[in-house]
């Protein structure tokens, strides 16, 4: 890799003003959202301009991520520079390859042609419309059958020679000598991540793009055999014109996908065949028209018709919840419930409806930990916190992720008990999960004292400590007194000078923050609000009958 080219060609500047957005929905989330990286990104990028492509001198960190199997998935916690340094490189390839992808693909597609503007606003209204336009395609008379799969442990098997060599051949002749420098740096960086040159990142947007794009061969293999095809990232959906043309698609696949060393989950695969109950249910909307509707009453706060449609609302809430019902669709009516719940007026009868169900999800359904304790955080801890302290103390939680969102959560309470406040600082003395012990950190800092404020720092912070259990305790020590403070973050620099620009944040800022973000409160307006009617874009059947409907706005608790 030749320095100089890869420094000059890349813009750090600009894909900075990206990584907030980037790291809105990280697995293990920043409890700053790294506001202070953008809001001193200049100074931020000059103290590192001569080290940043040091790739082996930065450390990431390994933790795991549970499926709804129990199962877990890795899951990385990427230092910022090195977030700023893939970014970048995202940056400088985006435009140079998203052009390739065939329409076919949905998945992380380039929402504006500024590469100033984050390039991916609109990655939720994508993913609708990816489960839109398949559910149209099942609607065509010619379709009798669809083929539904996914690709096993796709990321953990994506080869980053293979991946990079996919790029420069892509580009061919057209490849720059800065683009071939950077898709270098690109390959050394996934390396230094990898296990053995095999596997990216999740959880990323560059990542996210960068996969997709690795199977663009078995795309237009497909494609060229006229296959009506549909793909976000791993998940794969095939429309055909009768079962054996379905079984015909699914070898094609299976062959194509085998060039790239890619194999299919058997247990996400299956034929579905026109007629069925299982084929009714995919092109059913039924749930999908009620939540749009809901928006659009919530948008309106016209209390008659927020009292009407509630019950409804609390019903297919209650459906949900149950054996029968879809996971996705009781956070959708969750969400929306929380939404109606932002008026003061229906504030207290929203969340004690909710509530019971969602402790229950947080023992059933521990790998959706996050959405849990977004709707948790809004009520008061007396409400879930016997739920939370077993979770913690008396019958643990094996999921580390789920851990780090019980003490996020806690993080969240006015309060919380000793017993707890003592099993937060044992989190730190030996820890199973850095990122675990970095949320117990800030929840010390948010409900400790200033005794065990100090502590946290003359105890742990050292340079033998991770970055990230550093910048947890500089975090937790916003609320000593400014005399005592300042004496703390001037050791910290001077231990580690990389915090310089998060201590001076810290400084400016006239609260503490502790990542506590809670919906906002508001009253019915005395008249109600004029809403405009979108597009009805979404298809799908109701009760037997085609319908369209204006699809629900980009939310990440539904999808």
């Amino acid at each position: 890799m030749k320095y100089q080219i890869v420094k000059n060609a890349l813009d750090l500047a600009h894909a900075g003003k990206w990584l907030q957005r980037d790291s809105e929905d990280d697995f293990f989330p920043d409890a700053l959202n790294f506001a202070d990286i953008h809001a001193k990104l200049d100074e931020y990028i000059s103290q590192r301009e001569h080290r940043y492509l040091q790739i082996d001198t930065i450390a990431h960190l390994m933790d795991s991520v549970p499926k709804a199997s129990g199962m877990l998935r890795e899951a990385q916690w990427v230092h910022p520079t090195h977030r700023l340094l893939y970014l970048s490189i995202l940056h400088h390839l985006l435009p140079k390859l998203d052009h390739h992808l065939p329409p076919e693909i949905y998945s992380y597609r380039r929402d504006s042609e500024d590469m100033n503007d984050y390039p991916f606003p609109d990655k939720m209204g994508r993913w609708k419309i990816f489960h839109n336009d398949f559910r149209q395609a099942c609607l065509d008379d010619d379709t009798n059958a669809v083929l539904l799969t996914d690709i096993a442990s796709y990321y953990d098997h994506i080869s980053v020679d293979e991946l990079c060599d996919r790029y420069l051949s892509i580009l061919g002749a057209s490849a720059s000598q800065e683009d071939i420098e950077i898709i270098g740096c690109l390959r050394s960086l996934l390396k230094q991540w990898s296990t053995a040159g095999f596997g990216i990142p999740q959880n990323y947007d560059a990542s996210s793009f960068f996969a997709s794009l690795f199977l663009i061969g078995a795309d237009r293999e497909i494609l060229d055999k006229r296959y009506r095809y549909f793909r976000w990232v791993d998940d794969i959906r095939i429309c055909a014109k009768n079962k054996k043309q379905a079984v015909r698609a699914l070898h094609d696949l299976q062959a194509a996908l085998l060039r790239y060393r890619m194999f299919l989950a058997s247990d996400k695969t299956k034929i579905i065949e026109k007629g069925t109950s299982e084929f009714d249910s995919l092109i059913d909307v039924e749930d999908d028209a009620h939540i749009s509707e809901l928006e659009d009453i919530v948008a309106r706060g016209n209390r008659g018709e927020i009292e009407e449609k509630l019950p409804v609302a609390q019903q297919r809430l209650e459906f949900h919840s149950g054996p029968e019902g879809d996971e996705r669709k009781f956070r959708a009516f969750a969400n929306r419930l929380m939404q109606i719940g932002e008026y003061a007026e229906f504030k207290d009868a929203v969340n004690s409806h909710i509530v019971p169900f969602v402790k229950k999800k947080l023992f059933e359904a521990p790998h959706k930990s996050d959405y849990w304790y977004k709707i948790l955080q809004e009520s008061p801890a007396t409400d879930w916190m016997d739920e939370v302290d077993q979770l913690l103390r008396s019958d643990a939680s094996v999921f580390n992720w789920q851990r780090f969102y019980l003490w996020k959560l806690l993080t969240a309470a006015s309060s919380i008990s000793n017993e707890l406040l003592s099993k937060a600082k044992s989190t730190i003395n030996n820890p199973i999960s850095d990122a675990e012990a970095y949320q117990a950190i800030v929840c010390i800092g948010k409900h400790g004292d200033n005794q065990d404020r100090e502590s946290l720092f003359v105890q742990y912070f050292s340079p033998q400590r991770s970055y990230l259990i550093q910048r947890a305790i500089l975090i937790a020590l916003q609320e000593l007194p400014t005399d005592r403070r300042s004496k703390f973050y001037e050791r910290g620099i001077q231990s580690c000078p990389d915090h310089t620009q998060l201590v001076r944040y810290l400084e400016e800022l006239e609260e503490a923050r502790y990542g506590v973000k809670l919906r906002p409160t508001r009253t019915l307006p005395e008249q109600p609000r004029v809403v405009r009617t979108d597009i009805l874009r979404g298809i799908g059947k109701v009760q037997g009958r085609v319908v369209r409907y204006r699809l629900s706005r980009a939310d990440y608790d539904y999808e």
